[in-house]
Parts: structure tokens; C-alpha cells; sequence
């Protein structure tokens, strides 16, 4: 689990630096995520627009989109990139593509995550939160970022936000 919250906090860091500067990227998913030297980074910025929905909205890939996307709800385009990259972290785990339609794809929008044998609770359930169909109670990339620092309970600061 250390290895996989060690990539999940560096491409946080990514969405809190692009968020804090107004930046939404919306296309977070493996094929975007690269890796040098055991750093992990964000890259391909081509659907990355303002969060203050000033610029045209281009959606990335459907698969790691959250509902609201799709029903093209723009309200919390920053939530958008922390639905992704928990759908990202969740295609890793299983080790398999995410589908692009279908039950899997519809119970992944309405918040149902099957267990994930061989990981935490406490880490399901903030893949859980961060995948959360309301964007509203979806963390922060902030706070994930102080999740992972000890800073926040996934207990107590994100329970109110737990299945």
C-alpha cells in the first residue's frame, strides 16, 4: 500500500500545483501518468482548461470521468481530476482496463468499488472518497496531499465523505 499512496501523493502534488493556479487537467488516467527515476509526474495537458469554466470544456477519456462530466455538470472541474486519478489508482490495482460502458462502468459513477483483496481498508475506502458520485464530497488534492502527511484522518476529517 506505501508504494501505491507514494504515487497517488505525487500526482496529488501535480493537481494541487495545476488547482491552486486555476488549472483543471481532465484527462488524469495511466497513460498520462509517467515516470523517470521513480518520480512520478502528470503530463499530456491537452484537455486542461480554467476551473473557472472560462475556456471550452474537452473531455478526456470517458472511462475514468465521473458522472458529472458526462451529463456535462462543470461545477467542480477540480473534482473531476480527483475522480480520475482514483479511477487510475483502482485500474492499477485490479490490473486490468476500465471499461467504457457497461455494469462495471456504471457501478464505478455511482460510488460502488468491489473490495480490493490484499489492501487496507483504510486505502479502499479513500479510493471510496475519492470516487465519491457527489464531486461536493470528493476531496481535495490538498487534502490528499495532507491525508498522506499525517495532517488529516481519513477517520474523522473525510469519514463525513466515506461510503
Amino acid at each position: 500500500m506505501l508504494f501505491l499512496m507514494s504515487k497517488l501523493v505525487q500526482i496529488a502534488k501535480a493537481l494541487q500545483f495545476i488547482h491552486e493556479r486555476g488549472i483543471a487537467h481532465l484527462d488524469v488516467k495511466p497513460d498520462n501518468i509517467y515516470v523517470k527515476n521513480g518520480v512520478y509526474k502528470l503530463g499530456d495537458f491537452g484537455c486542461a482548461t480554467h476551473l473557472d469554466n472560462s475556456l471550452p470544456i474537452e473531455e478526456g477519456d470517458a472511462r475514468y470521468m465521473p458522472q458529472e462530466i458526462l451529463n456535462e455538470k462543470y461545477d467542480h472541474l477540480d473534482k473531476v481530476d480527483i475522480f480520475s486519478l482514483g479511477a487510475s489508482v483502482y485500474e492499477l490495482i485490479r490490473g486490468s482496463p476500465l471499461q467504457e460502458a457497461g455494469p462495471q462502468f456504471s457501478n464505478l459513477r455511482d460510488g460502488k468499488l468491489p473490495l480490493l483483496p490484499g489492501h487496507s481498508l483504510q486505502f479502499q475506502n479513500l479510493l471510496k472518497v475519492m470516487m465519491e458520485p457527489d464531486p461536493v464530497r470528493r476531496p481535495s488534492a490538498k487534502e490528499l496531499v495532507d491525508f498522506s502527511h499525517g495532517k488529516l484522518q481519513l477517520s474523522s476529517n473525510l469519514s463525513s465523505r466515506q461510503i
